[in-house]
């Protein structure tokens, strides 16, 4: 049996430098985190953090697109980077030997980056494309409407791409007034996780990194919304054949205490097979093929969602077969059996989730970005593990609230037609 992995976490000029050592592996991942994402823009330059992302790729002082590719690949690694709403992340693997190499490509790309005039051109005729897919494919704009529904006139209501106006508004010097701002802030992490020890990671990321650190980017807070007594409602009509359907409930944030009893709420309403949303919408009904339920935590607010790709012509039936689960919760909540099932499908999955260098570097990095520490996988698999039937109960009896609902659809039916089925949800 391997040992387990070993954790070290060091605070250096405000930034957070960690290491995961997993010395019977032969490959190394390295991710950097940056606590900037979607909510840390302003709404004319909206999609500014995922335009810098895209352009770390495209050139520096010393190197060109294709160099930066070639520096990475032909080495015999890979690179990737994303946005969310609160964090940018580039990150590689490849064979640990490569740790110095990786480290150095990869501080070049973020704080070297010249933003070349024609390649921003180019990729904002690239991010545009972007931008269109999403709109098309109903399932990804939906998770636009439905934010946008949440938090209207907020940064987390916006889309992370931005829109095609916004990005109009994008250019080189805006890129780069972004990215001194906030690629060189306060709460930055690298995180390294593979055939490595932490003395030497330490050495070589402080080879690296920005000699001073700034504040810590700032961000919008989110003001919960007086309840109106309507239930917000955005309907995209379109001549589609499926209807597209979610509902997402206002939580509290990353930091509260009801964290993982949320998880196990949102386990058993809709995450696996055995969950109460597939069983009675899919197994017992028919009524769709994809349905499940997620949830999102920020610093200061959350989302527990539920997604559903529908019968058109059976909508009624549905939203109906809907209410009915969460009302069915609301009265009676959930069995010890469920419980213990799902308790023993996420504990199952935590451990064996774990197992893989990228893993263990998103594990480090998250927890870094999110609490400034790094959460032990033991402590949070017993956390999960102490969660009782009345503290899911209680917190579905707080969450499933006509005041915390905000809705969005995509489909062929009217948005008046959408409305009077999804009454029923306004009594919750």
């Amino acid at each position: 049996m391997a040992p387990a992995p070993k954790y070290h976490h060091d605070h250096v000029r405000g930034f957070h430098i960690a290491t995961c050592e997993m010395p019977y592996l032969e490959s190394v991942s390295v991710g950097i985190y940056i606590p900037v994402g979607s909510r840390h823009e302003e709404a004319a330059i909206n999609g500014s953090a995922h335009f810098a992302e895209h352009m770390i790729f495209k050139g520096t002082d010393k190197r060109n697109a294709l160099d930066l590719a070639i520096a990475i690949e032909g080495a015999g690694g890979t690179v990737n980077a994303f946005t969310t709403e609160d964090q940018t992340c580039l990150e590689t693997r490849g064979p640990s030997e490569l740790l110095p190499h990786l480290l150095g490509v990869m501080s070049d790309m973020l704080w070297h980056s010249t933003f070349p005039f024609e390649e921003v051109e180019r990729e904002r005729e690239v991010i545009a494309e972007e931008i269109v897919m999403y709109q098309e494919n109903p399932s990804d704009h939906l998770h636009d409407l439905l934010s946008l529904a949440l938090w209207p006139d907020h940064p987390l209501g916006r889309s992370i791409t931005g829109s095609e106006a916004s990005i109009l508004g994008i250019n080189a010097d805006s890129l780069k007034k972004f990215t001194d701002q906030h690629y060189r802030s306060a709460g930055i992490s690298v995180v390294v996780a593979g055939n490595v020890q932490h003395s030497t990671v330490m050495e070589l990321v402080l080879q690296h990194l920005p000699k001073e650190s700034l504040p810590k980017s700032p961000f919008q807070a989110f003001s919960p919304i007086p309840f109106s007594g309507s239930v917000p409602l955005l309907h995209d009509k379109r001549d589609i054949e499926q209807s597209h359907l979610a509902l997402a409930f206002h939580t509290t944030g990353r930091h509260s205490d009801n964290r993982q009893t949320l998880r196990m709420l949102s386990l058993l309403l809709g995450e696996t097979m055995s969950s109460r949303l597939f069983q009675e919408l899919r197994e017992k009904r028919g009524l769709c093929y994809h349905i499940a339920s997620d949830f999102s935590l920020y610093e200061d607010t959350g989302t527990l969602e539920i997604h559903a790709g529908l019968d058109s012509d059976r909508l009624e039936e549905s939203t109906h077969a809907l209410h009915k689960v969460l009302t069915d919760i609301l009265h009676h909540g959930f069995t010890q059996d469920e419980l213990n099932q799902a308790k023993s499908y996420a504990l199952g999955q935590a451990r064996i989730g774990l197992e893989t260098t990228h893993a263990q570097m998103s594990w480090m990095g998250d927890s870094l970005t999110s609490f400034g520490k790094i959460i032990d996988p033991v402590e949070a698999r017993n956390s999960l593990n102490s969660v009782t039937l009345d503290q899911v109960h209680t917190l579905a009896t707080h969450t499933f609230k006509t005041e915390n609902l905000a809705i969005a659809s995509i489909g062929p039916h009217r948005e008046r037609d959408v409305r009077a089925l999804l009454e029923p949800f306004s009594q919750l």
